[in-house]
This record gives structure tokens, sequence and C-alpha cells, in this order.
């Protein structure tokens, strides 16, 4: 892509109220835009790391067999009422009128829509064990709204349901989910502590959060420092000693990147959700569900991968794989960077310009083509945007046949001759 032609600009200076690194950063690089408090939009350099954490998800959870669907933002108020939850659900529950007067909900979650539709197809534990999985829209009426995407009023979820035929199946889902949730944060370098927590709305037998130790997290855990046992504060009957050793327990600052619950039979009871076993009685259905907050994640990236200059993505989730920047207003130079671009750009190599034997390279690459800027705004919205690799040609570097290569968490760039050097391979084998 072509920097002149991104559908938005940087900011140099930080926007009024963003008090939050991530909330900065992230509108000054162009990748969000807020229309109201808790409300935000995700711009074009936003939604490619966006859909990239969200590529992962999906990728690892084909790997295990989880089934995707999409369920609706507008529910029937009938089926939270079925189970209870219209009532009990605080100020958060966002409740509606059609022209008609339908009562509707927006959906905060969607455990009564998964719940009506597995009550209509669940018919024999031949059938189970099953997971489902969306990527859906949620909306809840947060008192406040705060961080930028740490907290919002409209967000997108990752949001998995299991059915299972007892509760020792429930287990095995149970923990299959935890153990692909740990694949898919090492992948997008999330640093995350199981943690103990409580079933709060969502009810069930048990829960955990998957948290991120960061300064600017609203959340309290206790960590203790020998078995590593943690919980969140407010489920601690004694917060200074571990309920699994007896030793001191440190409260630190977190963020939440996602909650697993043991649901039980709430739901399939409230719902009628059955299943018919190998002695033809019938049972109700364990249920589990599963979320990631999928901007709350970006944003927590961002929280622990950035510096004084601006944002460090993980090359797994960057927006583009390289920054290509030719300086100094040399039309020579543009030249050789045309060229290099459409190079890198190419998906299919060949014998003379990729690999050697054919393989798509897939090298994406955000070309700063913008004549009117300086050098020195060009780095600084390259430092500002983070993606991994900066690649710069000049005139000091054309002198040499070579360009000049920098990774953004590193201080030293070194150059690479353009004519020595097969820039696919090593872009795609070093550098990635």
């Amino acid at each position: 892509m072509r920097q002149s032609q991104i559908f938005t600009k940087t900011i140099k200076e930080t926007p009024k109220g963003a008090t939050f690194i991530s909330h900065q950063l992230l509108l000054r690089g162009g990748f969000i835009y807020q229309f109201a408090s808790g409300i935000y939009g995700l711009l074009p350099l936003g939604l490619r790391v966006f859909q990239r954490i969200e590529n992962i998800i999906r990728e690892e959870f084909e790997k295990i067999g989880i089934q995707e669907l999409l369920m609706p933002l507008l529910h029937p108020a009938e089926l939270w009422k079925k189970t209870g939850r219209w009532e009990t659900t605080g100020k958060e529950l966002w409740k509606i009128k059609s022209r008609k007067g339908e009562e509707m909900v927006l959906a905060m979650t969607h455990e009564e829509t998964v719940a009506a539709i597995a009550a209509n197809t669940i018919r024999s534990e031949a059938e189970l064990p099953v997971i489902v999985n969306q990527f859906q829209i949620k909306v809840r009426d947060e008192e406040r709204p705060r961080g930028g995407l740490l907290r919002l009023r409209e967000f997108i979820m990752q949001d998995a349901y299991s059915f299972d035929r007892d509760e020792k199946d429930l287990d095995v889902s149970f923990q299959k989910m935890i153990e692909v949730y740990k694949k898919i944060f090492k992948k997008i370098n999330l640093p995350v502590m199981l943690v103990k927590a409580s079933a709060g709305l969502m009810g069930g037998s048990d829960s955990y959060e998957f948290m991120v130790v960061a300064e600017s997290g609203e959340d309290r855990i206790a960590v203790c420092a020998k078995c590593n046992f943690a919980a969140n504060v407010e489920i601690l009957k004694n917060k200074e000693k571990c309920s699994q050793c007896g030793m001191e327990m440190k409260i630190k600052k977190s963020i939440e990147v996602a909650h697993t619950f043991k649901l039980g039979t709430k739901y399939s009871k409230a719902m009628n959700i059955v299943c018919e076993n190998k002695k033809g009685e019938k049972q109700f259905v364990q249920m589990g569900c599963y979320g990631i907050g999928l901007e709350r994640a970006m944003a927590t990236i961002v929280e622990i991968c950035h510096d004084e200059k601006g944002i460090i993505w993980p090359k797994e989730i960057a927006p583009f794989d390289v920054h290509l920047i030719p300086i100094e207003n040399n039309q020579k130079i543009y030249n050789a960077a045309e060229i290099l671009y459409e190079k890198l750009s190419s998906k299919n190599s060949d014998s003379s310009g990729g690999n050697g034997n054919g393989q798509k390279q897939g090298i994406e690459v955000l070309y700063d083509d913008r004549k009117e800027k300086t050098a020195g705004e060009k780095f600084a919205d390259a430092d500002l945007i983070g993606i991994p690799t900066r690649i710069v040609v000049s005139e000091r570097t054309l002198a040499k046949d070579s360009v000049e290569i920098k990774q953004r968490n590193e201080k030293n760039s070194e150059l690479i001759k353009i004519e020595d050097i097969n820039l696919l391979f090593l872009i795609g084998q070093k550098y990635k």
C-alpha cells in the first residue's frame, strides 16, 4: 500500500483526554477513530492489525475442530426472560423496543441465543462434544468507558461455546480451550497469566481469566511468589496468603484479555437442552463459554510493546511486514524505491526474483511515497506506526548499490547489497 493513499493520517500532538499510552498511540498513529466515549471505529491500519489477530485465532480454532457461526446482535427479550437474566442483569444490558412494541436486547453476550440453537439441534450424546465460535459485536452500557479500546461500550469478541454430555467431558473441553488460548496469546506476543476468577453474571461452577500484568490495568490479581498460583483479589478471602502453599501473595495490576467459564447446566436447564444417552435416558447438556476481546487484546499489546517514539508491533500482527522509505526528493531514489516496492509486493516468486522455488512470499509493504515529507517526518511516522522492518533508500545507500534495513525494536541498522542479496529471501527468513 502507498502511504499517500491511506485514508487517515498520523497526528503529532497527544489527543485531549487520552491518558493511556495505547489510547494515545492508536489515535496518533491513525489506527482508530473516536466517535464518542467507548465507541470507536477501526481505520485501515487498525483493521489490518485486528484481522491478523482474528486470523490467528481462527487458524488455531480450525486445528482443533471448532465450528464457526454467526449469531444476531439483536435478541428477542423472550430468550433473556427464559434464563432470568432479563431481570437480574444490571444497567449494562441495553433494552430496546421495536416500532411494534416488541421488547429486544442488544447483545452483551450470546449464551441465550447459542442455547436456543442447541436446544433445537442437539438430540443425542453421540453428537457431543461440540464447540462453536463466532466473532461478533457486543454492546454494554458501561458506566465508565475508559482507556480507549481497553473498556468499550461496543466491541468485537471471539465468542466460543462448548456442549458436552457430562461434567467430565466439560472438563476436557474446558482444558482444550485453555490450551488453545495459551497458543494464541503466545503467537500474538501477550505474556498472559491464568487467574482464578469469579463466575459473576455468567454463573456456573468455575471461571478463569487470562491476565496481562500492566501498570495501566484496572484489575488486581494476587500472585504467589512461590508456586505462581494467581487469583483475582475479588474472590480471595485472605489476600496475603496463598491458598495452595500458604506463602505470601503479591498484588499486581493487570488487564483481562480473555475469560473462560464452566457454565454447567445453568442455561441448558433454562432452555431445555437435553441429549439422550445410550440407555435412552435424557440428561441436560453441560456448557462452557470462552471469550477474547479483540480490540482490548490489540490495545494491551500496545500497552506493553512501545517506546517513547511509538508502537512496536509484534511481527505476527503488524499491519505490514515492511515499511519502505525513500528519502531525499530525488527521482532516481524514487525510481529505485518503486522497483523495490513492486518486487517486494509481488506475491509470486520466480527463479530470478524470489527464493528460487516459486513459493509465495506474501510480503506486505507500506511504501512511503509522500514526496512532500522530509526524512525526519517519515522516520517519525515510521516509529509511531511501528512496522517491524524498515527499509530506507537514499543517495548514500544507492551509491553503494544497497538499502538500509533496520528493525523497529533495534537501535542499529545495516546496509544490504541489492544486487548480491535476494531481499525477498532475506526478509522472509531473517526478519520474520
